[in-house]
């Protein structure tokens, strides 16, 4: 804990680090808008923190593995790297006068996957296909609006050959870029295109420390072997690598996660991505599929207990960061998905529209979307809220943007997730 406290201390004196934050804040203060409460402003302005912030970034850095990476400060893939223009931009983006921006978006660039995935979240979605210009005009307009980082799925993006040009669009922007992948169609000369048109992160995802196992669950044979071969090219090839893992009950009640964790660990991999089964496409009506609360608080714990050893690679666990005690669901406030027919969601799991980024300008669907979703919420939407997706769609996704209305109107709203209601100045 103490060599985390230097380290806070560290990031905190280094004017690469502050020096945005700074600025945007000053400008804030002349043009008297206050975003944030006069204590933590003043800590920022200070550089050392106040007692209210320094308690709050204790708290959730305890649980974290600060790291470096190729020059930057890495916390996770949920925040840009730092400092860099992604970072600078999540700050700037507060001069901006929309009431929210996205920190992130995720761009389903094709439907197509060669696999079978039993959870897949794609699964149910109205097909549909853009051409690289229209994804580049997408990836223009989230410049625009702020996006500080920009993830690359499906699908299987990999089977599109023009991914390097898209992924240096979104680069060459500004933005931190991810790209997601099962492995297949993935190979080390598409690897080092992806390098050269500036691509930061690749994730590969691997469900389960077997091989059979894992091929099993997605539903193709030599699946495992590909996602491992494709890490250590990742890993070879200088990127920051990910390993994205869809935490079944099995896997917590057998006690394979740290199984999973070494494997990780062997592969070089940075960070280890973990996301419980949610209750949409393939497990769109299957309750039994979804982990317990018993099961999600030993998914949490055991994202805190790996970190705090600080034995690599770091635990990214879906439901520790957004938990209620931290930042909560972004969907839609945060962060938004675009699916392959140019569908604009609140995120990968959450099949509502609320408009066509192809028809339709993108700041106005943001701007639509974060009006009837409100703030950020201290529960995962789609978990809470599933039965009205399906109440008001009637099986067909995604929802169509006066559907999606009806349900963000029935769900209501929710108390701030509590690093928000300390940027509030209130305790809800």
């Amino acid at each position: 804990m103490i060599r985390q406290s230097v380290q806070i201390l560290r990031l905190l004196l280094d004017r690469r680090v502050t020096a945005t934050p700074q600025r945007v804040l000053r400008q804030l203060q002349r043009r008297n808008i206050l975003r944030l409460p006069g204590e933590v402003r003043q800590s920022l302005m200070g550089v050392v923190p106040g007692l209210t912030g320094w308690r709050f970034v204790r708290q959730w850095l305890a649980s974290e593995r600060i790291t470096r990476h190729n020059g930057q400060w890495v916390i996770n893939s949920f925040l840009p790297p730092f400092p860099g223009p992604a970072y600078d931009r999540m700050f700037e983006n507060l001069l901006s006068g929309r009431r929210l921006s996205p920190v992130s978006a995720f761009l389903a660039v094709t439907e197509t996957c060669p696999y079978r995935c039993w959870h897949c979240s794609f699964k149910q979605r109205a097909g549909g296909h853009l051409t690289g210009p229209e994804w580049r005009r997408i990836i223009e307009q989230l410049h625009s609006l702020g996006a500080s980082i920009i993830g690359f799925t499906g699908g299987e993006p990999c089977v599109r050959k023009d991914l390097p040009e898209l992924v240096a669009a979104a680069s060459g922007g500004g933005a931190t870029t991810l790209l997601f992948s099962s492995g297949a169609s993935l190979d080390r000369p598409l690897l080092q295109r992806l390098r050269r048109a500036g691509l930061w992160s690749v994730c590969l995802s691997l469900d389960h420390p077997e091989a059979g196992q894992h091929d099993r669950l997605r539903g193709a044979p030599g699946a495992y072997a590909r996602a491992c071969q494709a890490l250590e090219w990742a890993r070879a090839e200088g990127f920051y690598t990910m390993m994205g893992t869809v935490v079944t009950a099995a896997l917590i009640e057998q006690n394979l996660l740290p199984r999973l964790h070494r494997l990780a660990r062997a592969r070089g991999v940075r960070e280890w991505r973990l996301v419980e089964p949610m209750p949409c496409g393939l497990l769109a009506r299957d309750p039994g599929a979804r982990l317990t609360a018993a099961q999600i608080q030993t998914l949490r714990e055991f994202h805190q207990a790996a970190n705090r050893r600080r034995v690599p690679p770091k635990v990214c666990a879906f439901n520790q960061i957004e938990s209620p005690e931290l930042f909560g669901c972004g969907a839609g406030t945060q962060h938004l998905f675009i699916d392959a027919k140019g569908e604009v969601c609140p995120c990968d799991f959450t099949a509502m529209s609320f408009g066509n980024a192809v028809r339709e300008p993108l700041a106005q669907i943001w701007a639509r979307m974060t009006d009837a979703m409100g703030n950020p919420r201290r529960h995962c939407f789609i978990q809470r809220h599933h039965a009205l997706l399906r109440k008001h769609g009637g099986g067909e996704y995604p929802l169509s943007p006066e559907q999606s209305l009806a349900v963000c109107a029935e769900a209501g709203r929710e108390p701030l997730p509590d690093f928000f209601q300390l940027l509030a100045g209130r305790k809800e």
